[in-house]
């Protein structure tokens, strides 16, 4: 494993780990084998400070019967989808970065362009929002996964493409989402998965140099990658 192989192992589970715990995604994320596979990413990485929250997600899901997994799909519910009086965790990108805090408003439509620009296809019958942070991680998974199989020029292509998208999409919400998440989730496991997020996305930021007041520009329109649909 190398470390852009590594990080795409990352980015792919903690996409997983977003997706609704119905009994099919609550049994992979039961199975602990994963938490194995992402510490020794991060030990590849010579990141051995998260170990602190892969062993607290660990605690978190010692459990596999039922009732556990219905507790996690009423959380996730409860942060993510509906809650009163309002979402206590949107996961959605443009509910952070529109003025007037939407959800498919300019954001998403932006999002979707730099999929489409970056090579990337969404399925046909996606479930949710380009914007949902489960794709935002996937997308890139996908990129680093093919940057470790770039040489030259490409591979160069696809850490711009990667420092671009996290500069613009990812880093100016999802480290606020999951402060919300840890402050207000019941649940451990959504807690330590929101804290481990926030410092690998910070982790990131580092890896691939984003500058701290990063100047935007059009995304890459002329780099394609041939990425696998989501």
């Amino acid at each position: 494993m190398d470390r852009s192989t590594a990080r795409s192992l990352i980015y792919n589970t903690l996409s997983f780990c977003y997706v609704y715990p119905d009994e099919k995604v609550y049994a992979s994320i039961a199975a602990d084998e994963w938490i194995r596979e992402v510490r020794e990413a991060l030990h590849l990485l010579d990141e051995k400070n998260f170990d602190e929250y892969l062993r607290a997600i660990e605690q978190a899901i010692s459990g596999t019967e039922e009732v556990e997994q219905l507790g996690m799909a009423r959380e996730y519910t409860r942060l993510f989808i509906n809650a009163s009086p309002h979402v206590i965790a949107p996961p959605y990108g443009s509910f952070y970065l529109e003025k007037e805090g939407l959800v498919s408003a300019k954001t998403t439509s932006e999002v979707l362009r730099f999929y489409h620009e970056a090579g990337f296809t969404l399925k046909e019958d996606l479930r949710d929002l380009p914007d949902h942070i489960t794709h935002e991680l996937k997308f890139m998974e996908m990129l680093a996964g093919e940057e470790s199989q770039a040489s030259g020029n490409e591979k160069i292509k696809l850490e711009e493409i990667q420092m671009n998208f996290l500069s613009r999409f990812i880093l100016p919400w999802v480290p606020t989402f999951c402060e919300k998440v840890a402050e207000h989730s019941r649940y451990p496991f959504y807690l330590h998965l929101g804290n481990l997020t926030k410092e690998f996305i910070n982790f990131e930021k580092n890896y691939l140099g984003v500058p701290e007041e990063p100047n935007f520009r059009k995304e890459n329109g002329n780099s394609k990658s041939p990425l696998t649909p989501l």
